[in-house]
């Protein structure tokens, strides 16, 4: 498998973990500490509203959201469609693009997002990712 093909599946990959997280709060905690290492402490987020976060952030973030989207009548689904690399550097780096629906409590959104990962032998990094809100 190829340095691409690597993140496109982990994009996949870690929006499945996503859903899990914060849609079940009887998810295990071991789930997510065996996510951690895919963000490195350079790692940053651009959200939907324009705000900066560091790794610290989103993690301390992410960890706190366990669940928050459950909801017995309306299960929060993500669906990551159009996932692309855009362009493939050396060192495996990978500038990839893809449109993340998610439906949370019924309510249907669409985030365009853009995605530095590096594919390393042993795992794939996030090393920068920029959130839109498109509808």
């Amino acid at each position: 498998m190829n340095d691409g093909d690597r993140c496109l599946d982990e994009i996949e990959r870690l929006h499945r973990f996503f859903e899990r997280w914060l849609g079940d709060a009887a998810t295990d905690p071991a789930e997510f500490a065996r996510n951690e290492p895919i963000w490195p402490s350079d790692f940053m987020l651009i959200t939907p509203d324009g705000a900066v976060l560091d790794c610290a952030a989103v993690v301390g973030w992410l960890r706190q959201a366990r669940g928050m989207h459950g909801d017995p009548a309306a299960a929060f689904r993500i669906e990551i469609r159009n996932a692309a690399v855009r362009l493939a550097l050396p060192g495996g780096f990978c500038l990839c693009t893809y449109d993340e629906w998610q439906s949370v409590r019924g309510v249907e959104s669409l985030r365009r997002s853009t995605a530095l990962l590096e594919a390393r032998e042993d795992a794939v990094l996030w090393r920068h990712l920029q959130e839109t809100c498109a509808s």
